[in-house]
């Protein structure tokens, strides 16, 4: 059975760099995130549109069934639906029903959440928008997972600090992650 992992973070927060180091050290792949490669395509303005973003969330679960076939024992997923969904929020101030659902039900998905976190360097490139916006959606996803209570780990340091937090939790046989109160920054598998 295939162990679905999801990396979140506000952007240059080390997802995509985290997945591939993980995906080298496990034997396995990644699920890029098909949202930037759309986003450069087709943006206009540094927006998409609502239905454009729906899009991008259906393709993006789409990509990783697809993936799934070919993973060995995990795969590693640089972002999902409720990213696509909050990014729907930061354009519009709201989302369409149908991503606002594919969001909420992304969880499921997932075996592990990752948090990365916003403690590196900020990559200043052209597509980005700036380390507060990073800040911002950071505290917005941390908020959110809070909230709603979804388990997940946090992962700060270097990228070899990162991969170690991750490989630690996988070294255990159980991926059930038990919710911390908001003001705790760990949060433990059980």
């Amino acid at each position: 059975m295939i162990k679905k992992i999801v990396f979140l973070g506000g952007p240059s927060t080390g997802k995509t760099t985290l997945c591939e180091t993980l995906a080298k050290r496990l034997n396995t792949i990644t699920v890029a995130e098909y949202g930037r490669a759309y986003w450069l395509e087709h943006q206009v303005e540094r927006r998409l549109n609502p239905e454009q973003l729906l899009f991008i969330a259906q393709t993006q679960n789409r990509w990783e069934d697809d993936a799934a076939e070919s993973a060995n024992h995990y795969l590693l997923c640089d972002t999902n639906a409720f990213t696509t969904w909050h990014f729907a929020l930061h354009y519009h101030g709201h989302a369409l029903p149908e991503l606002s659902k594919l969001a909420g039900d992304c969880w499921s998905r997932y075996e592990l959440v990752v948090l990365c976190g916003d403690d590196i360097p900020y990559d200043d490139t052209w597509e980005r928008s700036g380390d507060a916006n990073r800040h911002e959606f950071q505290a917005f996803i941390r908020d959110y997972l809070a909230k709603q209570k979804i388990g997940h780990i946090v992962v700060k340091g270097s990228l070899e600090q990162r991969v170690a937090s991750v490989l630690h939790i996988l070294g255990k046989n159980e991926l059930s992650l038990a919710y911390e109160e908001p003001d705790s920054s760990t949060y433990f598998l059980t």
